[in-house]
């Protein structure tokens, strides 16, 4: 249960608009009284997540998760429910009064988080420190040709020579080992059995998740002689790194607005862009490019420009990357940084215009993929890996006039046939329904619905249905925990509020259904008149139900001989058939 008084939660709520709050996380656009967008839970083409201004909630109808603004932030963002208010009631410039606890009782998403923000704290003033400051600064201005403000705005750090100084520091602060270890930012000796900080000499660039918290590092080696040029934060509750694209945060406001994504590799490629002025930028941290990665783009934007190293890992970076990137609907042009350079170096050597030269001569895939290969020259075997990697990629392309005219394209570069693609596409797969499962009757499952749907649109008829109807009635188990939800907070309120059955539910599938049942409008005049009626329905439902196990029950009495209870039940199922004899 939230730590923060409910009236508290309801001023958070009603300052904060949830479009303004979803639309910093995908790109909504008007249709008609709500807002859509391709939904950030799952891998979809066309879009079916859809934002209500009106009843404040979101909904996707393919995988059917809702609520409101606070259950957003808790499932997109990993946030607790008491940080999603916090975060919401910072932005409204509200107070909450809430009670403080010790930091040992503090759920462990929320210690994590704590973990982090104290390493970039203590990162950030390891590197204004005396010892370091002199030497770092001077790296940072004159090696990377970063500006103060760049260094500032995206808070980079410093871990110093000591073993311990984080550990300390964050000891001192409250926390333990234990935790510091499940955050990723100390390590364990098995030879010593010491604990000790896990970075070390090390520039620390933070990775921040969409709202502007640090999950995670990576650090630079500053020390000559080190193996590894870059380490990063393991995986935790907070950080996976296939979900993850450095920078968006910063940058998904111009990503936006241009509706074009610019990706790099590397942290200082994105920073040194970013400085240059060209904003509109995210870096998969040296990783290959994931699926999960380019369907987070696909949320901003639809033409995306791959700019990686001059070399040949980075060609093979981008031909790793395109297939996620057209997998998830987006338009990918590669752009091709002068023999020797970097995005880095173009950004700092030649600013904006020189980046924006580059992109001017992007190439599509197919160019790029083939530039340097005579395909007069290719073999038959040669032509035939040619045509297999090309209609796998053109597979990938969901929209239908696009992938004919990448393959058309294809075909003509390769010399080939169109045909030779289109055997090779591979075929809408089939899937097979479930047989032998046992659900409860459709249409009473609809009426169900119906009736919880009516109630949460019309409250105020709720009395009428506790009279005659109990959540044991109910034949859908999540519609029945719904129903005793509800009746729980009449019991407490007197009334029945939506967002209340949400923040009061167990799990996310709960809130969603309760987002849709309460997302429908029900235009009737009469809705007392279709509220009695599903009453009587249901009810009719019961009792045919009780019918049929009292004559399963009368079958074994009779085939035990027991004729006294044998007559009780005959007596209670004619009573019961004439009750409904007398409501016909």
């Amino acid at each position: 249960m939230p730590s923060i008084p409910q009236d508290i939660i309801e001023q958070v709520r009603q300052a904060t608009d949830i479009v303004e709050v979803i639309g910093e996380f995908v790109r909504l656009k008007k249709r008609g009284r709500n807002y859509q967008a391709l939904c950030p839970f799952h891998n979809e083409k066309a879009p079916s997540f859809s934002v209500s201004p009106d009843k404040q909630m979101y909904y996707c109808f393919g995988c059917n998760k809702g609520g409101n603004v606070i259950t957003f932030l808790m499932e997109h963002e990993n946030m607790t429910f008491v940080d999603a208010v916090r975060l919401l009631a910072s932005r409204a410039g509200i107070t909450i009064p809430e009670k403080r606890t010790d930091s040992t009782s503090k759920e462990e998403l929320e210690r994590l988080h704590y973990a982090h923000q104290l390493a970039l704290d203590y990162f950030k003033k390891v590197l204004h420190s005396e010892r370091y400051k002199t030497d770092i600064f001077k790296y940072l201005h004159d090696t990377r040709r970063l500006s103060d403000e760049t260094i500032d705005f995206f808070q980079l750090g410093l871990s110093g020579m000591e073993w311990d100084g984080y550990l300390n520091y964050a000891l001192k602060k409250g926390l333990f080992p234990g935790e510091l270890m499940k955050a990723g930012l100390i390590s364990h000796s098995e030879k010593s059995d010491k604990y000790f900080d896990r970075f070390r000499q090390r520039l620390m660039i933070p990775i921040f998740n969409l709202s502007d918290k640090p999950i995670a590092f990576g650090a630079r080696a500053l020390k000559k002689g080190e193996t590894a040029k870059y380490i990063n934060s393991p995986e935790t509750k907070l950080y996976i790194k296939s979900n993850v694209l450095y920078g968006l945060n910063f940058t998904r406001r111009f990503i936006r607005e241009k509706n074009e994504v610019i990706i790099v590799e590397g942290y200082f490629d994105l920073i040194s862009l970013y400085q240059a002025g060209i904003k509109n930028v995210v870096a998969s941290s040296g990783t290959a490019f994931t699926a999960q990665q380019a369907r987070l783009l696909a949320r901003f934007a639809d033409m995306a420009y791959l700019f990686f190293d001059a070399d040949s890992a980075g060609e093979q970076a981008a031909i790793r990357s395109v297939d996620t990137l057209y997998d998830a609907g987006m338009e990918v042009l590669v752009m091709i940084p002068p023999r020797g350079d970097d995005p880095d170096k173009v950004a700092v050597d030649k600013g904006a215009d020189g980046i924006e030269k580059i992109k001017q001569k992007a190439r599509g895939y197919i160019e790029f993929r083939t530039r340097e290969i005579d395909i007069k020259k290719q073999g038959i075997i040669g032509k035939e890996k040619l045509v297999k990697e090309l209609a796998e990629l053109a597979g990938k392309i969901q929209d239908s006039t696009r992938r004919q005219l990448f393959v058309a394209e294809a075909a003509e570069r390769l010399q080939t046939e169109t045909q030779n693609f289109y055997n090779l596409l591979p075929r809408q797969k089939t899937t097979l329904k479930r047989s032998g499962e046992i659900k409860p009757p459709k249409k009473i499952i609809d009426m169900e619905r119906d009736l919880l749907s009516l109630l949460l649109n019309h409250p105020g008829h709720f009395e009428l249905v506790i009279e005659k109807i109990a959540a044991d009635d109910f034949q859908s188990e999540p519609l029945r925990k719904i129903f005793s939800l509800m009746l729980a907070v009449y019991k407490t309120d007197g009334d029945i509020s939506v967002n209340s059955l949400i923040d009061l539910s167990e799990n996310t599938d709960l809130a969603s259904q309760i987002t849709a049942l309460a997302g429908f409008n029900w235009q009737s005049q009469n809705i007392r008149l279709m509220i009695r009626d599903y009453i009587g329905k249901l009810s009719n439902y019961k009792r045919e139900r009780v019918i049929d196990r009292l004559k399963g029950e009368l079958k074994v009495a009779e085939e035990k001989g027991d004729t006294e209870e044998s007559r009780l039940l005959m007596t209670e199922i004619a009573e019961l058939i004439k009750r409904r004899q007398e409501q016909i």
